[in-house]
């Protein structure tokens, strides 16, 4: 007879307790870093996240909204920024939870943590353009797509970016 003892034992522990977990979904019941850990295109985004420490205040209640940049997109910005730390990721992360529709209700406008904006400069409903501005300035420096909106978290939405949304220099 095999019993639970016998089976830690025999190694048999992990495989049974790797058959309870959960699998990540995007059903709004995970949050943002454990979401982020499902999108393998983020991964290099995730990865300047926990070292920054925003790992654990993306853990936290939020809400949040995060403009998750692809790794091209993450490779495409300037080293400056991607070395920036917590101040630079601020730029990609919002108080709330805001899907595509109410960033379009509040008029194409998004107030990002480090107190910057960003704003649809264009595309379509389903794959805007966005861009960054300074407070109260207009849009300037790169501009990316929304290519995969609404990935729903328990503390927040991720919104997959094609690059990284940085206003110009002033």
């Amino acid at each position: 007879m095999i019993t639970r003892r016998s089976l830690f034992a025999a190694g048999g522990g992990a495989l049974l307790l790797s058959a309870c977990e959960t699998p990540v979904t995007l059903d709004g019941r995970f949050p943002i870093m454990d979401v982020l850990g499902t999108q393998p295109d983020v991964s290099e985004f995730r990865a300047a996240l926990r070292r920054a420490g925003l790992d654990q205040e993306l853990a936290g209640p939020g809400p949040f909204t995060v403009f998750a940049p692809t790794n091209l997109g993450w490779a495409a910005a300037s080293a400056e920024f991607r070395n920036g730390g917590a101040a630079a990721l601020r730029n990609l992360i919002a108080g709330g939870r805001l899907r595509l529709p109410d960033i379009q209700a509040r008029g194409g406008r998004v107030r990002m943590l480090s107190g910057i904006d960003i704003r649809v400069v264009g595309g379509s409903a389903a794959e805007p353009r966005i861009q960054a501005a300074r407070a109260g300035g207009a849009p300037s420096g790169a501009s990316a797509s929304v290519v995969r909106p609404n990935l729903l978290c328990s503390n927040g939405i991720v919104h997959v970016v094609g690059g990284v949304l940085v206003p110009a220099a002033a």
